[in-house]
């Protein structure tokens, strides 16, 4: 016990948000790793089965447990029920960590290393991206505001705007003040920020607008209906393709993403298989199991396993760990998945809370040591 460190939320924050923008890819390579692992090496058949239990009163907690050969541990996170005016509370939850031994190392509020890791997963192939000019997100909470924080972080030199969707104004207004102070003092990029109401009565017209020159669109909503029509980026003009990932909607009967947006991103023009060469799109995810039952999106739109890759294979294909099929492989999935019409799924793997939260310990020892 006497090795076991307990870190707030507070603590995890002041770790993350002071990382330089080396340090967060050493981050983001660690996620990168962690899914090679759990695809293409041996890890996938050691991990438990998430679970989710919802009680009448609508309270839905996560259990997501996890291991390794050095370490083992689990995430319970509980979504509060609705209170008698249908507005629910923040998600909350702890990661309990172990040694290979099974000794306590540490326990640490899931809410900002959930935030950072997830986001995290999403920069995997954001980061592969050519163009990331303009970017959309919709949803104002903490995986919105830490998804812009590493997106200003990794590429904020390149980035000119950021939009945030969401109804209402107050809570973006207070996110956008936060991002403004924090580029100032870290970042200084010269990226904008702006807002989009959705129960504005102009909505529909300017979403589509916005959406019509975006190079990435960002989903963090815990939705139960898509959050704008497949059209509005399957048929505009101009040949940048979009980057659209999702992330929200981590149980069935959730969906941000129109099912149609899932079948053109399998059927586009110039789209391509990075697991089997073969010419023709697919939907990246990161658990291609757990997505076939428990995300709305593949759920609804019926698509086949066959139709979906998973971002650690595409790591391995690009690491070398996997033998390309042909010379011209890695070349046409590098041109796919930086500038193709790209859709990426992430229901999350656990796997990649253990790492995150172990390299979060790492990283307050590292700090305790220069002190």
């Amino acid at each position: 016990m006497e090795n076991m460190q307990i870190l707030t939320n507070d603590t995890i924050h002041e770790l993350l948000i002071n990382l330089t923008k080396d340090e967060a890819n050493q981050f983001r390579t660690t996620i990168e790793q962690t899914l090679q692992d759990f695809s293409i090496g041996q890890e996938r058949q050691y991990q438990p089965d998430p679970n989710a239990i919802t009680r009448p009163n609508g309270q839905r907690t996560l259990f997501r447990p996890f291991t390794s050969d050095t370490s083992v541990g689990a995430k319970i996170v509980v979504e509060p029920a609705p209170a008698p005016n249908g507005k629910k509370d923040p998600l909350h939850g702890l990661i309990i960590l172990m040694d290979g031994k099974g000794n306590p190392t540490g326990v640490l509020s899931a809410e900002e290393v959930t935030g950072y890791r997830t986001s995290m997963n999403a920069m995997v192939p954001f980061c592969w991206r050519k163009d990331v000019d303009n970017i959309v997100i919709f949803g104002g909470g903490v995986q919105a505001l830490w998804h812009a924080r590493l997106i200003l972080t990794l590429r904020g030199d390149e980035v000119k705007t950021i939009t945030f969707v969401k109804p209402f104004r107050d809570r973006v207004d207070v996110l956008i003040a936060t991002l403004s102070g924090e580029n100032e003092a870290r970042w200084r990029s010269s990226c904008s920020f702006h807002f989009i109401d959705t129960v504005a009565g102009d909505f529909e017209e300017r979403i589509q607008e916005c959406l019509s020159e975006a190079d990435c669109v960002i989903c963090t909503t815990p939705s139960k209906m898509p959050l704008f029509p497949a059209a509005y980026l399957t048929k505009r003009d101009g040949a940048r393709q979009p980057f659209i990932s999702a992330i929200g909607a981590w149980q069935s009967d959730m969906i941000e993403l129109d099912p149609a947006l899932l079948h053109h991103a399998i059927a586009a023009e110039g789209g391509f298989n990075p697991a089997t060469a073969e010419g023709r799109g697919v939907v990246l995810v990161d658990d291609r199991d757990f997505a076939l039952h428990n995300s709305g999106e593949v759920v609804q739109s019926a698509i086949a396993a066959s139709d979906m890759v998973e971002v650690g294979q595409i790591v391995g294909l690009r690491s070398g760990k996997t033998k390309p099929v042909n010379p011209e492989h890695v070349e046409r999935a590098n041109k796919f998945i930086s500038q193709g019409f790209v859709v990426y799924k992430s229901i999350g793997v656990g796997l990649t809370d253990l790492t995150a939260a172990n390299a979060v310990l790492a990283l307050r020892k590292k700090k305790e040591h220069r002190l």
